[in-house]
């Protein structure tokens, strides 16, 4: 879990802002594969994304899972950032609250975002 994401997004109305690995990703992500890391949690921009598993900076069958966590408090960012290509599953946009639930049984680890209505977003299950 790490507070900052590791992806640096687009943001609209701002050209000069060009997408791609954040200057933390540039260190870290290679360190998550070295290591075996399988799940990478990060927050900072106030938005679920799912962006599946990462090696070498691209969607692999392999490496880290990695999650933006999604909206915490009252701060929200309507029409600021532009999906970026790594992202497999964005929350509705505008986007509302939500929340993540973690669920371990056995072996495997679920993680589910929901809308505050209950409606599920995303499932993972490692």
């Amino acid at each position: 879990m790490m507070h900052r994401d590791v992806l640096r997004y687009g943001i609209h109305k701002r050209p000069d802002r060009k997408p791609g690995i954040d200057e933390l990703g540039q260190r870290l992500m290679p360190l998550f594969e070295q290591y075996d890391v399988n799940l990478v949690l990060t927050a900072h921009l106030h938005t679920y994304r799912n962006r599946g598993r990462i090696y070498d900076f691209a969607h692999a069958d392999r490496g880290p899972l990695y999650v933006l966590t999604g909206v915490a408090g009252n701060v929200r960012y309507p029409g600021l950032w532009i999906d970026h290509k790594l992202d497999k599953v964005i929350a509705p946009q505008p986007e509302t609250d939500n929340y993540l639930t973690m669920k371990v049984t056995g072996d495997s680890l679920t993680l589910e975002c929901f809308l505050p209505d209950g409606t599920s977003i995303d499932k993972i299950v490692l």
